[in-house]
This record gives structure tokens, sequence and C-alpha cells, in this order.
């Protein structure tokens, strides 16, 4: 009796295992795989896609229209940096704002693109759990049309560790952006970090 079930079993796998090999799928039943016609399949396709040739005379002039795509604006990239006369004198002119005579620096302000907007601010602070929260108290220089071409020189007082001055302009998203001026520790070249007001 065991090798009656034994037997059974091994010629019912059999059959299951022939049946699926008769039922493989042809490519044209695969559409993973490319269908590649027959010499049949050509001659017939050429017979029914031929179109009928208008001798009317008749043409249309048909012209494309191209999508018109929106170039993708320009990162704004403002740079600070201490302005000295070579500086200065790459440029045929600048915007000036002089806060303070005595014992000042010169800064200067440049755009890689126009800028729209463009202030130079009063920055307060405000300290909560041990960290600054920085905030545009009020606008002391502002320009309309901020360019490459003519930069921003203002003077500038370092005083203490924590900012008083920034700027800020509309960027190439028209959201306004906000940063303080402040010396590096290391060694003294100028930061512009981004708070948000």
């Amino acid at each position: 009796m065991r090798r009656a079930k034994l037997l059974l079993f091994l010629v019912l796998a059999s059959a299951i295992l022939l049946t699926a090999c008769a039922n493989l799928p042809t490519p044209a039943d695969d559409p993973s795989q490319p269908h590649t016609p027959s010499a049949s399949e050509t001659k017939e396709a050429s017979k029914t896609t031929e179109a009928p040739v208008s001798t009317a005379g008749t043409s249309e002039d048909v012209t494309e229209v191209p999508e018109t795509t929106r170039p993708v604006p320009e990162q704004v990239q403002i740079t600070a940096d201490y302005a000295t006369d070579e500086i200065l004198n790459s440029y045929d002119s600048f915007f000036e704002f002089i806060e303070f005579e005595e014992i000042s620096q010169r800064i200067i302000f440049t755009s890689n693109v126009r800028v729209k907007k463009f202030s130079f601010i009063e920055v307060v602070y405000e300290e909560k759990n041990g960290e600054f929260a920085f905030f545009e108290k009020e606008e002391l220089y502002s320009i309309e049309d901020f360019s490459p071409d003519k930069p921003l020189l203002v003077s500038w007082m370092d005083i203490g560790a924590i900012p008083h001055r920034g700027i800020s302009f509309v960027d190439e998203n028209d959201r306004t952006r906000y940063f303080y001026l402040a010396a590096s520790g290391e060694d003294g070249s100028l930061i512009l970090g981004e708070f948000q007001n």
C-alpha cells in the first residue's frame, strides 16, 4: 500500500510538471519580451498600413509651437567683505550708507544676481533657554533694485560679540530672507548668518 501511494504521488507530480511545461508562454504572450513579427505578419501589416496618397494638391503648413518654459532663476548669493580701495576701484559706482564716521570699518555687500528690496537693517536679539533668536528692529538703508554692477558700501562698527546689523532681501522665490552680520572668531572675516524674522 505504501508503494502504491508513492507511485501515485510520483505520477501526479510528473503530470503536473509536464502540464506546466506544455503551457509555456510564447514571446507573443509575454509583454516583457519584444515582439518580432514573422514574415507573413510583416507582409500583412504593410498591406493594411499603407495610407492613400492625396493628389488634390492641398497642403497645410504645420508649425510646431515650442513649449514655453520659464528659466530657473539663479540662486541669490550675497557676500560681505571689508571694503578696500582695490575692491572699490573695480566698480564704476556704488550705493553708500555711512552710519558711523569715526572708528568704523567699511563693508561692501555684493550680489551675483539682481535682487529686489535689499536692505541694511538693525538686528536685535532675544535670549530663550540659552539660545539667541534674532529679529529685524528697523531698516537703516534700502535699495529697490540691487544689482551685481552696483554694490552697497556701509560703515560698520563691531560692538561686542552679538550681531547688531544685518541685511534682508527678496530672493529668487519671492521670499524675504534675513541675515545678521558678524566677524568670525577664527580669522576676523565677515559672516552672514541667516535667521528667521
